[in-house]
């Protein structure tokens, strides 16, 4: 299994999988990352190796798209994304997209220029996971992502920057791709 992202997977404990034939779990935190910037990478064939022999993909992404951009535009990204790895890893068994969780106002005020007092930042974050939703309708059965629900408490999983996971969230986002990973069959 391989997990792809942002600074969200950052210190995140690997699902325990049983492997077969020593395909091991990866995970490749990139803080800043953004969309477009995963896109690039994967041109260039930085995740290569990663990639080899994993026939199941988690990514975390558009926690920094959503900070400066439309939400319609975010997922557009996304689309072009997933278009990107079915061409280049089209033996990819399953690919999971986690949601972007919501931020407090703390965050919006480090991340996001300008944007209202927080407002704008909440409303793209709630209909980029609404378009996430439609987007997986709209894909064809063989190529149909599975949505990862992160839904953070704010009280408890964001430290005080508002926007990174403290060690509880750290531990819930780790809880629930463990569980993602329980649903899988990794053979």
């Amino acid at each position: 299994m391989l997990l792809i992202g942002d600074s969200l997977l950052h210190h995140v404990r690997k699902p325990i999988t049983t492997p077969c034939e020593s395909v091991e779990t990866y995970i490749e935190s990139i803080g800043g990352c953004t969309i477009d910037r995963l896109i690039t990478l994967i041109k260039q064939e930085y995740f290569k190796s990663s990639f080899l022999n994993q026939k199941h993909l988690i990514i975390v992404i558009g926690t920094n798209n959503l900070a400066r951009e439309k939400s319609q535009s975010t997922i557009v990204k996304l689309e072009n994304l997933l278009n990107l790895i079915y061409r280049k890893y089209s033996y990819l068994k399953t690919i999971g997209i986690c949601t972007v969780p919501e931020r407090t106002k703390t965050s919006i005020f480090y991340r996001t220029y300008g944007d209202n007092g927080g407002k704008s930042i909440r409303k793209r974050i709630r209909k980029y996971n609404q378009k996430l939703k439609h987007l997986r309708k709209k894909q064809i059965k063989s190529k149909r992502f599975t949505i990862i629900k992160l839904n953070f408490d704010l009280s408890l999983h964001v430290s005080n920057d508002g926007l990174h996971p403290n060690a509880k969230g750290i531990e819930h986002i780790s809880n629930v791709l463990q569980a993602y990973a329980d649903t899988l069959k990794i053979i």
